[in-house]
């Protein structure tokens, strides 16, 4: 299959696809590294092909909850 058959899902843009995409690829040449085994393709490929069809989940963090947490009080 090629890439420039893929379509990205609605409500998508194509930058968080590349985002997530990329961080996919990581954590797969991560795994294939430690386990010895070899994915069917490109690992870029793979990672983008397993966005597109939502076989990655993510999610985003509320960056008012990471300002909003407490510190510790100086003495």
């Amino acid at each position: 299959m090629k890439l420039s058959s893929l379509v990205s899902p609605p409500g998508k843009s194509k930058y968080e696809l590349a985002i997530v995409a990329a961080r996919e690829a990581r954590r797969l040449n991560d795994w294939t590294r430690r386990s010895g085994e070899t994915l069917p393709g490109k690992v870029t490929a793979v990672a983008l092909e397993r966005v597109i069809h939502d076989d990655v989940p993510f999610y985003y963090e509320d960056p008012t909850m990471v300002l909003a947490a407490p510190e510790a009080p100086l003495e």
